[in-house]
């Protein structure tokens, strides 16, 4: 029977030990590690990007970080790494959670410190704006380039997503059917150019104004130009927007928006072209609206636009709102507009992707048009063109098509022209050295409010790795003077994530909603107690039995990251019996 326990013992260990997890990041010279715990208030959630807090700039004036965060990993409890994106300024951290099972928790483990780069999972979260990069002649395509991106791509569900845009010349995105497009355009327009020099329209406040419109065949729209002028000096923004239409009216929210400062809008009237932030695709005999508007204008200081005082376009009308577009009507007569986009000069798709990571490139070569899929040609076709010239920036992973990005590179004539990634600052410069930097927007907010992530503890995991050594001087020890204080805000709790078989069972102890004190605790205080007993059992001997009793419970004390207090009822009572002893002699 004994035999049979130790087989069984040894066989749980195993389980436990053995298998082991292949890792990519490397934390064995990590000096730190904060514990994360995730937790689900309600239905299973999946694919979501939770903040937690943290000061990334106490951790880098600590020395807790470097300056390149190159020694930096997160980890599950089954050591995969875990993307993740530091905080910028007093922005959150941001981490991804693959799924959360229902009403649970998960926990994760940050590495920090030591002099080697870990390799973790740092990448950029973008939101909804995701990245630009202002237009530049030496970002322009021509006909032989090669654009990569690498990250999560989303097939499955949002609108106008977007992984890069170049309006009206080049775009990728994925749709909600498993696939990702690649596209060519051509320069399109829908328009109605012409005006009655009467016929005007004041725009600012919540005096908003549209126009309705019907694109006859499948356009991707990128701008709006209206013939008009400021007036005075108004104030704040001049806004553009592309809205679905029903009822003849705008609804719903804004497929596109574009915004510009009022004041520098000219003082003449004349043709004046407004960009969208980023394209939105319309389709062919389905009416759309684009509308305009200047909130912090004043019937002083505003923008005027002109009209007809005909029905000069046959397939749309002038429309207006005095609430701030929450209510619209129809007018009569048409404005001055030019809706200028492109429409596909030649198109591929890749089918059956799943959203995952994905590095997805489109390279145009010798006059065929080529998509890669994780380094697969997912679709090709011959375009013999060259990628129409234009004034519009580039927008990288917006609208949710990549939660996060690990980069984005464009080579143009086989020379590198363009290059980001995440980087410690409110511009990502650029990797390639041709100054094409990048304007970022960073997610603060998790993508599902059921989901939140916080730190419970931050304490040494390895401070070993604190002993560093010259090549002639022997061995240098770091002093108290040399280690900074803890950022504040930083805490410490039980640890029993430190010895990792055990992070299989503290997993199943999270996710019964138990706190793991309610478990270690009991364990080590009864291991201690029964190490006492048995002690006391064989030598009918008060002091012994404390002796081992107290043994037991600091080490596991120490093994688990509980205080030493622990052993405080073992040192008063062994003192106590080592006192009685004495008086009993005496």
């Amino acid at each position: 029977m004994k035999k049979f326990i130790i087989a069984v013992s040894m066989f749980v260990m195993s389980v436990l030990i053995g298998p082991g997890t292949i890792l990519a990041s490397d934390i064995t010279d990590a000096i730190y590690r904060a514990d994360i715990r995730a937790t689900n208030s309600s239905y299973t959630a999946m694919k979501v990007s939770a903040p937690f807090t943290w000061s990334t700039q106490s951790l880098l004036d600590g020395y807790y970080i470097n300056s390149g965060f190159t020694n930096l990993a997160l980890r599950d409890s089954i050591g995969n790494d875990i993307p993740f994106m530091p905080g910028q300024g007093s922005d959150p951290w941001i981490m991804w959670i693959d799924q959360i099972a229902q009403n649970s928790v998960l926990n994760y483990s940050l590495y920090t410190g030591g002099e080697t780069a870990m390799g973790g999972k740092l990448a950029y979260f973008p939101d909804t704006a995701g990245m630009s990069v202002v237009d530049s002649a030496s970002l322009e395509l021509g006909s032989d380039f090669e654009i990569e991106l690498s990250g999560y791509i989303n097939t499955s569900s949002g609108t106008s997503k977007l992984i890069i845009d170049k309006g009206g010349a080049y775009i990728c995105y994925p749709n909600n059917a498993g696939e990702i497009v690649a596209l060519i355009g051509s320069a399109a327009n829908i328009s109605q150019a012409t005006y009655y020099s009467a016929t005007t329209s004041r725009v600012y406040g919540a005096n908003w104004y549209g126009q309705t419109f019907i694109p006859i065949s499948d356009i991707y729209v990128n701008s709006i130009t209206l013939w008009c002028q400021k007036i005075l000096a108004p104030s704040g923004n001049f806004n553009v927007y592309i809205y679905a239409v029903s009822g003849g009216v705008p609804t719903g929210t804004a497929l596109a928006t574009g915004s510009i400062s009022a004041s520098t809008i000219s003082g003449s009237a004349g043709a004046q072209t407004f960009y969208l932030s980023q394209s939105a695709k319309l389709s062919s005999g389905t009416s759309y609206a684009l509308a305009f508007s200047c909130p912090t204008g004043d019937a002083s200081n505003y923008i005027k636009v002109w009209s007809e005082n005909s029905d000069a376009y046959a397939s749309g009308t002038k429309c207006s709102s005095s609430d701030s577009g929450v209510t619209w009507s129809a007018d009569s007569y048409d404005y001055y507009f030019v809706v200028g986009g492109y429409t596909p000069a030649v198109t591929l798709t890749a089918t059956g992707i799943i959203s995952s990571d994905h590095t997805v490139k489109t390279v145009l070569s010798g006059g065929t048009f080529s998509l890669y899929v994780d380094n697969i040609l997912a679709d090709s076709a011959a375009y013999a063109g060259s990628i129409t010239d234009n004034a519009n920036n580039w927008v990288i992973g917006a609208n949710g098509s990549m939660p996060y990005l690990y980069y984005a590179k464009i080579t143009i004539g086989g020379v590198l022209k363009g290059s980001w990634e995440w980087q410690y600052a409110t511009t990502f410069t650029d990797l390639s050295g041709n100054s094409n930097d990048a304007t970022p927007s960073f997610r603060t907010t998790t993508t599902d409010a059921d989901v939140s992530a916080a730190i419970i503890s931050y304490n040494a995991y390895n401070l070993s790795a604190l002993v560093v050594s010259g090549d002639d001087k022997g061995i240098q020890i770091i002093d108290d003077d040399e280690i900074s204080d803890t950022p504040a805000g930083f805490f410490g709790a039980l640890d029993p994530d430190r010895l990792e078989f055990l992070s299989p069972i503290n997993e199943i102890i999270s996710e019964a909603g138990i706190p793991l004190e309610f478990v270690w605790y009991p364990f080590i205080f009864g291991g201690g107690a029964a190490i006492t007993m048995i002690s006391f059992g064989v030598t009918r001997k008060l002091l012994p039995c404390i002796i081992a009793g107290g043994i037991w419970t600091g080490f596991l004390s120490a093994a688990l990251g509980a205080d030493l207090w622990t052993v405080l009822p073992f040192v008063v009572v062994a003192a106590t019996e080592l006192v009685n002893r004495k008086t009993v002699s005496l």
